[in-house]
């Protein structure tokens, strides 16, 4: 009895273990060195050093994918990620659009500890929705916050 007890034991902590990695997981770093391929492959381009910092988060469950991004914030770099992630629409400060993007995104349960809301201190948000042609849904938000000189981008997609 003790032996069959120890084998449906152990079937069940593999099975919780297989569940578990299939259903999801997540993904943060800080380091700018390991996270300047992540940049590219967001924007189309390798960041310049005036991008010093670059903060990663990557969360998915099931059919769920989240993504956030954060760095120093560049005039010219900005520029460029605005002209490759076309087309975009601008929500500006203190609108009603402005308002339920931030809302979007505050839901969010899983947003890092480091990701700053759009605020007082956005002039305005990038956004596009239903972007990724083989998913469902799709959101995409880009702002950057003027005191804190940091950019953000979050993408929420699923199936």
């Amino acid at each position: 009895m003790t032996q069959n007890r120890k084998k449906i034991s152990l079937i069940g902590i593999l099975t919780l273990f297989t569940l578990f990695a299939s259903c999801g997981g997540s993904y943060e770093s800080e380091n700018r060195e390991k996270l300047i391929s992540s940049f590219q492959d967001n924007f189309g381009f390798e960041p310049p050093k005036s991008v010093e910092k670059i903060k990663l988060k990557n969360w998915g469950l099931y059919d769920t994918d989240v993504h956030w991004m954060a760095f120093t914030f560049d005039p010219t770099v900005m520029e460029k990620i605005i002209k490759h992630d076309q087309p975009l629409g601008i929500a500006l400060y203190n609108t009603s659009e402005f308002t339920k993007i931030k809302g979007e995104i505050k839901k969010s349960v899983n947003n890092p500890k480091w990701l700053e809301l759009p605020d007082k201190n956005t002039e305005q948000v990038y956004y596009k929705m239903d972007f990724i042609e083989r998913k469902s849904f799709s959101e995409y938000y880009l702002w950057t916050n003027t005191k804190s000189q940091m950019t953000y981008l979050f993408v929420h997609s699923f199936y």
